[in-house]
């Protein structure tokens, strides 16, 4: 019961920090529409505002934030897509930032490295090979319900599939196009209609004919 409430905790922590994110990514489109007389003078705003806070934390005349993941999230794309990120990083230190950026490539590596499925052994690679060569027109699931039959652990119709013994392909004819097509160069002719949009956004209707 306590594991699918961390698990649920987590998800909820998860959702919410994506949401904050699209947040961002909503006034980062707003602010794309205003003037830049504006966003200079929000900027003058924000960076007084900024400082003051700054000026605070130094003093230890207030507490030092505490960064919510949307704000990290935030950072580790900034990290990524602005240049030079490191002198608006102001309320915590830039190796903060490279810190949380290596912390979600952990995570993403950790959750790429889960494991997967189990291993099928030797034995049981064998006996699918022997069970599909001797029975060519059985499919993976065929094979399966025989596996099962004998008391075998069955892995799954996909591993099954994998250790098969496939079919030989048909060999390829001895004639290709391009001998073929210089041999009836003379008497061979084609033609094609087809349609041109123009930049004006007409458009042209093209008869080709070659003989």
């Amino acid at each position: 019961m306590s594991e699918r409430m961390d698990y649920l905790s987590s998800a909820r922590n998860v959702i919410g920090g994506l949401l904050g994110v699209l947040g961002y990514l909503f006034r980062f489109a707003r602010l794309m529409l205003k003037p830049k007389a504006v966003l200079a003078a929000k900027l003058l705003a924000v960076q007084s505002q900024l400082a003051a806070c700054i000026d605070a934390v130094n003093r230890k005349k207030a507490p030092r934030p505490r960064f919510t993941l949307s704000f990290r999230l935030l950072w580790i794309a900034l990290l990524r897509w602005l240049p030079g990120w490191r002198k608006f990083a102001h309320v915590m230190q830039p190796d903060t930032v490279v810190a949380w950026h290596r912390g979600v490539a952990r995570l993403i590596w950790r959750w790429k490295s889960r494991p997967g499925r189990p291993a099928v052994s030797r034995e049981m690679q064998a006996l699918i090979c022997r069970l599909s060569k001797e029975n060519s027109l059985w499919g993976a699931e065929r094979i399966r319900e025989e596996i099962a039959k004998l008391g075998y652990e069955t892995p799954c119709e996909g591993s099954v599939r994998k250790y098969m013994v496939k079919p030989e392909k048909p060999r390829k004819p001895s004639g290709t196009w391009l001998p073929f097509l210089r041999n009836h160069l003379a008497i061979a002719w084609a033609m094609d209609f087809f349609t041109v949009t123009t930049l004006t956004f007409h458009t042209l209707y093209v008869l080709v004919i070659l003989e």
